[in-house]
C-alpha cells in the first residue's frame, strides 16, 4: 500500500514540475516522466496498479472529453464536415502507412507501432494501448517524441509561412 502512496506522490511532484514549466499536457507528461524515470532508476519499487484504475481513468477521461461536446460544436460540422473529413482520412491514412513502415523497418510490433504513430493525444493513445495489449511504453514514448517535435517545429514553420501583416 505504501509503495502505491510514494507513486502517487511521485506523480504529483512530476505533475506540479510538468505544469510549472508550462509543457503542454504538464500534469500528464510531469507525472509520466517523474514515475518512468524513478521506475527505470529503480530508485523504489513501482507497483502496476490494479485493473480497476484503468477503468476509472478511462471513465475520467471520457467524461472530461464529453464535457466539450455541446450544441455549437455539432453546428459548427454543418460548414466544417468536409474540411473535418478530409483531415481525418489523411491524418489516419498517414498513420496507418506510418506505422507500417516503422514496424516494418524498425521491428516494433505491428499494433504498438500503429498506435504509436496514430493521430490522437497521448494519454488516449496510451489507455487504447494499454487496453488492446499494446507495448504502452513504446507508445507513450513516440507520442511523447511527437508532441515535443511538433511543439518545437510547428511554430517555426507557421512564422516562415505566414509573414507578419499578411493572412
Amino acid at each position: 500500500m505504501m509503495s502505491y502512496l510514494w507513486t502517487l506522490l511521485i506523480g504529483l511532484a512530476g505533475a506540479l514540475i510538468g505544469v510549472k514549466l508550462k509543457l503542454p499536457a504538464g500534469a500528464l507528461v510531469g507525472s509520466m516522466v517523474a514515475v518512468g524515470l524513478v521506475n527505470v532508476w529503480g530508485i523504489i519499487p513501482i507497483p502496476t496498479p490494479p485493473a480497476g484504475i484503468r477503468f476509472a481513468m478511462q471513465l475520467v477521461l471520457g467524461t472530461i472529453l464529453g464535457t466539450k461536446l455541446t450544441a455549437d460544436t455539432f453546428l459548427a460540422l454543418k460548414d466544417l464536415w468536409r474540411p473535418a473529413l478530409l483531415c481525418t482520412a489523411i491524418a489516419i491514412g498517414t498513420g496507418v502507412l506510418s506505422g507500417y513502415l516503422v514496424s516494418r523497418w524498425l521491428g516494433i510490433e505491428r499494433l504498438t507501432a500503429l498506435l504509436g504513430t496514430a493521430p490522437g493525444g497521448i494519454s488516449d493513445m496510451s489507455l487504447i494501448a494499454l487496453d488492446m495489449g499494446a507495448q504502452t511504453s513504446t507508445v507513450m514514448v513516440m507520442h511523447l517524441a511527437r508532441l515535443i517535435s511538433v511543439i518545437v517545429v510547428v511554430p517555426w514553420v507557421v512564422r516562415l509561412l505566414v509573414q507578419p501583416g499578411t493572412s
